[in-house]
């Protein structure tokens, strides 16, 4: 049998392989960003699905039929790592191992290559009861036809896992008890769901057509209007993220992995310590000073660091890097609109309001506020004009 592959299979294939480098290098670059792992297991999966169509269609499963045994498709796994994806994004939830794995027990579902070749090895198709069951034609054609209907229980998945996390997501993005990042990661989360809800319409499409046209020179067509638009969103995806993953400088990565500090505070001794902590920083203009940790504000207080951080998670809601950086954006949007800073580029009233560099403060500005410094000092002229 000769492989003939055309341009678009030819580009799948580059853009396959890609994936597939770009979600192993993602996997081992994490670190200590759990989350980063469910994305990169994501983009494997689609990548993987969409070599499987490839080999299919390139009449390579034909040719080699223990293709079939070797790779498991991993189409369930895809809605459990949205949500796994987005609730440890979102919240820095650290799940159990077992209760990951409860996710991915419908995988097996389609592993019947696997599953009937252990059963081979083992002898048991051998058993004349189970042999003369296996043999039978509506059997054979359960085992090993396919049609676009055999794709339903992925599908279904899919929907309800990101159905499920869309809602969480949506539910989250207005609770005040989470910082700055992680709203920010939820606004993210949020825009990849919808665009997976976009996917989704797609692959339903496909679905349905291949079963109302089961003609074997469209059905091909039917699988690149989707897979094409998904493997370019598995590859743009982790890009993204590693390129976020990137950016964060060691004490936001450091603040950004910590888990929940507990609570030790009452409500009274809480409040009156926040009070203190806000005079503080007023007064002596603290998160000017670039190099500020929480030790050295705790110290100002006489509280332990760890009795800082529960204040903080506790009472106020925020890292300490969030609480110092809304002072800084504040003290940043004074001067940005001061015309004694004028002659100011933006980078130089960064580190004037105590941020190390221009890029942090570009990101955390946004995150605060919703536009950046430029288009904040912009808007202010224009309102300034106007009046």
């Amino acid at each position: 049998m000769n492989i003939s592959i055309g341009i678009i299979d030819f580009l799948m294939l580059a853009l396959v392989v890609q994936g597939l480098i770009l979600a192993i290098v993602l996997a081992f670059s994490s670190g200590r960003i759990h989350s980063n792992r469910y994305i990169a297991a994501f983009i494997f999966v689609v990548a993987e699905s969409t070599l499987l169509m490839e080999l299919d269609y390139l009449g390579l499963v034909q040719k080699y039929p223990w293709l079939l045994t070797a790779v498991v498709p991993l189409n369930m796994a895809l809605g459990p790592l949205v949500y796994l994806y987005a609730r440890s994004l979102a919240f820095g939830a650290v799940t159990p191992r077992r209760k990951i794995l409860i996710h991915f027990v419908p995988t097996v579902l389609y592993a019947k290559h696997q599953v009937i070749f252990i059963l081979y090895v083992l002898g048991v198709l051998s058993v004349p009861l189970v042999s003369n069951l296996y043999v039978l034609p509506i059997t054979q054609k359960i085992l090993f036809g396919f049609n676009s209907l055999s794709l339903i229980p992925a599908f279904l998945s899919l929907v309800i896992y990101s159905l499920v996390t869309y809602n969480m997501v949506s539910g989250g993005i207005n609770s005040e008890d989470l910082s700055a990042y992680r709203k920010a990661d939820l606004k993210w989360i949020k825009m990849l769901v919808q665009i997976v809800f976009v996917l989704i319409s797609i692959w339903f499409v496909s679905i349905v057509a291949g079963y109302l046209f089961p003609i074997p020179d469209l059905e091909p067509w039917f699988h690149y209007c989707l897979y094409i638009p998904a493997i370019v969103f598995v590859y743009w995806l982790g890009m993204m993220v590693y390129k976020r993953q990137r950016i964060m400088s060691r004490d936001e990565m450091q603040e950004y992995i910590k888990q929940p500090v507990k609570t030790h505070f009452k409500d009274d001794e809480a409040s009156d310590y926040y009070d203190q902590l806000k005079k503080l920083m007023i007064a002596d203009n603290l998160y000017m000073n670039p190099v500020l940790k929480v030790d050295m504000l705790a110290a100002r207080l006489s509280i332990p660091e760890k009795g800082l951080s529960n204040l903080l998670n506790q009472y106020v809601g925020k890292n300490f890097n969030d609480f110092v950086n809304e002072f800084r954006v504040e003290e940043a949007k004074r001067k940005l609109i001061d015309p004694r800073y004028g002659n100011f580029t933006i980078a130089a009233i960064a580190l004037e309001c105590g941020f190390n560099s221009l890029a942090t403060f570009q990101r955390v500005f946004k995150q605060i506020t919703g536009v950046t410094p430029s288009q904040y000092q912009t808007n202010a002229k224009k309102s300034f004009v106007e009046k």
